[in-house]
């Protein structure tokens, strides 16, 4: 099948089957597309935090207001955007850049000192802010690979942040618990597979110019 034609097949999963577990290149390739994912400046402030630990999903659902989907699935991914995006962070990302296409040391310092100008000059909350929107585009990468493999998922914003950051010990990585994705396979239990689809006509959604 074509993307399109997963796109058509995924839903927001509420209820998972929970006696299957995910194949570990399945996990594998999901986290790969998201590690690939297009960023602002190829910067990637995120990271991605797998959680398949049953007791610690299970403290995380009273953290997202007992979402039986956020305890129940096969992994739980936290995507977490780094509050540390300072000049240290830029230049280690300018020297791997170097290294990776074996350039001298030093020639792409320009790029470097534009960036650093660039976010260091925003405030802590619009850098936040920013890293944030870099997540989002991983989120959506890694839900249509998940579906391409036929592995079912629902993203989620309904939870406390502050308590999966101190829950998960975010604070200390320097990271900041932003949005959830939950995979595994649907429950022949989960009615809301059985909805249609609800969109726009793309006429309606598309302004031409």
């Amino acid at each position: 099948m074509h993307t399109k034609n997963w796109l058509e097949w995924r839903y927001a999963t509420k209820k998972f089957d929970v006696s299957k577990e995910l194949a570990a290149a399945d996990l594998e390739y999901i986290l790969e597309t998201g590690n690939l994912a297009a960023t602002s400046y190829g910067l990637q402030p995120f990271q991605i935090v797998v959680v398949t630990d049953a007791a610690k999903k299970e403290v995380l659902m009273g953290k997202a207001y007992n979402q039986g989907h956020v305890g129940g699935n096969a992994a739980l991914f936290v995507l977490a955007a780094r509050t540390d995006v300072d000049a240290a962070y830029i230049a280690e990302y300018t020297s791997r850049i170097e290294t990776t296409r074996g350039l001298p040391a030093g020639s792409v310092d320009g790029y470097k000192d534009m960036m650093v100008g660039h976010l260091t000059s925003l405030t802590e909350a619009d850098r936040l802010v920013w890293a944030q929107k870099q997540a989002y585009i991983a989120l959506g990468t890694m839900m249509v690979a998940a579906a391409e493999k036929g592995v079912d998922n629902s993203p989620m914003e309904g939870f406390d942040s502050n308590a999966f950051d101190e829950v998960l010990g975010l604070k200390a990585l320097n990271l900041h618990a932003t949005v959830l994705l939950a995979v595994g396979y649907r429950s022949p239990e989960d009615a809301t597979q059985a909805y249609k689809k609800v969109r726009k006509d793309l006429k309606d959604i598309v302004v031409q110019m």
